[in-house]
């Protein structure tokens, strides 16, 4: 199964861990060095697009 991704953010103390929004709706940190992707809840440590793509229009990275 392929999970689709687009990257919405990035961590203010650590560019190395992004913030992607799947296609479900839900947000995720990927860790570029560890290549792992885990649910999260975003808050004031992460730096956002303001304009990030709707859920049902996400057709970026994909994770298999």
């Amino acid at each position: 199964m392929t999970t689709v991704f687009a990257v919405v953010g990035e961590h203010h103390d650590d560019p190395d861990r992004l913030l992607l929004l799947g296609a479900d709706g839900q947000h995720y940190q990927f860790l570029l060095q560890e290549g792992t992707t885990t649910p999260v809840v975003p808050d004031e440590t992460w730096v956002i697009d303001p304009n990030p793509p709707p859920p049902d229009e996400v057709v970026g990275w994909t994770s298999q």
